[in-house]
């Protein structure tokens, strides 16, 4: 049985998928205090505004990369759900995941259903090649912080 988290996961991995802004726009908190970082990015959008335009630079970008999301952390109340997200991604020619992209988010529910007010992603690991030359999807990486 699907969760208020899994629901809120396949929204976002819907919009995300059809580059639709107007959909991703919906997910989120209509209020001047949501935050989205996306990986690389050189600071926080804060506000419906830089948040929009942030996701329109993302859109712009050819997204032809496989995505496998997987909740590997969440917690739900009747308010909020935090959750952090595990992205494994498979570039063009690549037979398998390469690399992730490490995700948490914050939900709320507001008077309009749940909605986005946190989304921060980062770089994961990204896989080494082997002596063949192809992508290792488990291999490489004891990154520590």
């Amino acid at each position: 049985m699907a969760t208020d988290a899994d629901r809120c996961v396949e929204a976002y991995y819907a919009a995300f998928r059809a580059a639709d802004i107007e959909q991703m726009m919906r997910l989120w908190g209509e209020r001047p205090d949501i935050v989205c970082i996306h990986p690389g990015s050189p600071r926080a959008h804060r506000g419906v505004a830089e948040v929009m335009e942030s996701w329109l630079l993302v859109f712009a970008r050819e997204l032809n990369i496989g995505i496998e999301p997987k909740i590997v952390g969440r917690h739900e109340t009747g308010e909020i759900i935090s959750l952090v997200i595990e992205e494994a991604i498979t570039r063009p020619g690549d037979v398998a995941p390469t690399g992730t992209i490490l995700i948490s988010q914050t939900w709320r529910w507001l008077d309009t259903g749940w909605r986005l007010l946190f989304h921060h992603a980062s770089h994961g690991r990204r896989s080494p090649p082997s002596q063949d030359g192809m992508f290792v999807p488990d291999g490489g990486g004891n990154t520590r912080h």
